[in-house]
């Protein structure tokens, strides 16, 4: 049976020593996600979880998070098949010169590959390797493919919501979009390690070959482990290279269905909301954990959204998820960073990680619905009228929002929030 060894006080070597003490096979040292996997029988299982200083865990199977696909494709011709980002956000990126389109983001996209020849997508991944068991980091499975296009694709009068990001396709799920958490540490694993390249070559921040944000719409059910390898995973990723991680879950409408990694504090969790009633969507997952932590975290849209199809290069399909809401919050993080660039400076970053202590000030919920965070939509969706506001004029120390400057945009929300 396969394991993954944490760490709880060994190093690396101490834990790969441990292993072979044992008689572990096909060790696989992960450095960056400090963590070891291999493989062990019931008796050497039983003798290395007796070793003070690292946790046992089974390998895990995750898998994509469902979808819910229309029962046909849509044409370039054919916007009213489902929610077109192009529509949502092309006022605010044309409202500056040159128009805001969140290039200098890099986001690794942990699913089941991209189809990196399709037309919206073209030119866009910059970096491309496979952990899963399939033969190929193309997208066979359908799921990959739509994730990158809501973040960074682009053709004619379609687009995600940031064209000019690039992707790294990291492929952790095989053709039948599932996969494992060592797959997914290894592909976070190598993300790191990517980053810790960029770093040693003193590249800026906003290379492309300088991976800023992981985008994992994937999982596992959540077991209540801070020890999770996927956990642990992330979290080493966003404290020790800066790695913003956004996820997502697709097991509601119970409470406690947030998924793993989504689980993690350290994670942003997104859900999602139906596109024509201001009301969370009926898959997305709820909190809380099973720590008893408040998720998701934000929410976005989920049901109907035109994104990008893997069976053709001018393929495209209506899909439902919070798979494809995680994604659309990404790309909004890419044009945030963006215009607070031409602000700032272009040394400045900042991620949901700076955003979250004043969600109270660019968030919307319905009516009625308890304004602090809770387990249904979080802190709510990001007005990103309120966000600009922010960035051009900042919270004040009271916590309310001082003077805005005249704005140059109108705010991005969907025909229901605006009525």
């Amino acid at each position: 049976m396969r394991y993954a060894i944490v760490s709880k006080g060994l190093n690396l070597a101490e834990l790969e020593k441990e292993c072979q003490k044992v008689g572990g096979e096909r060790i696989k040292v992960l450095p960056a996600a400090r963590q070891v996997f291999c493989d062990l029988d019931e008796k050497q299982a039983e003798r290395i979880a007796l070793v003070s200083g690292l946790k046992i865990k089974p390998v895990r199977k995750v898998a994509a998070d469902s979808v819910t696909p229309a029962p046909y494709p849509v044409q370039l011709e054919e916007v009213a098949g489902g929610l077109n980002l192009y529509d949502i956000y092309n006022d605010l990126r044309q409202a500056y010169s040159p128009p805001l389109n969140g290039e200098g983001l890099t986001v690794a996209v942990i699913d089941s590959g991209i189809r990196e020849s399709h037309q919206a997508l073209t030119g866009k991944v910059v970096y491309s390797a496979n952990f899963s068991e399939s033969d190929t980091d193309n997208d066979i499975f359908g799921h990959g493919t739509g994730v990158a296009y809501l973040i960074a694709g682009s053709y004619g009068e379609m687009s995600g919501v940031a064209p000019g990001a690039v992707l790294m396709n990291l492929k952790a799920l095989n053709d039948d979009g599932i996969g494992t958490d060592e797959m997914t540490v290894e592909a976070i694993d190598r993300v790191c390690s990517l980053v810790d390249q960029a770093s040693q070559l003193e590249m800026a921040v906003t290379d492309p070959m300088y991976p800023n944000t992981i985008n994992i719409s994937l999982g596992s059910e959540d077991d209540g482990d801070p020890d999770n390898p996927i956990r642990v995973a992330c979290r080493t990723a966003v404290e020790e290279y800066g790695l913003q991680v956004i996820a997502a879950g697709n097991s509601g409408p119970d409470l406690s269905t947030i998924m793993c990694p989504a689980c993690d504090p350290l994670v942003i969790a997104v859900g999602g909301i139906k596109n024509d009633e201001f009301v969370i969507w009926d898959q997305s997952s709820r909190g809380p954990t099973e720590e008893g932590e408040i998720k998701p975290d934000l929410v976005c849209w989920a049901e109907s959204l035109q994104v990008a199809g893997n069976d053709s290069d001018d393929h495209y399909q209506v899909k439902s998820g919070t798979s494809f809401a995680a994604p659309i919050l990404t790309g909004v993080d890419g044009l945030m960073w963006d215009l607070a660039r031409r602000v700032y400076g272009p040394t400045v970053r900042i991620t949901y990680y700076d955003w979250l202590p004043y969600a109270y000030a660019y968030c919307v919920k319905p009516e009625g619905v308890q304004t602090d965070k809770d387990n249904a939509y979080g802190y709510g969706i990001p007005a990103v009228g309120a966000m600009v506001s922010q960035l051009i004029k900042p919270v004040s120390a009271t916590g309310t929002l001082m003077e805005a400057l005249p704005m140059m945009m109108v705010v991005a929300m969907m025909p229901a929030m605006m009525k």
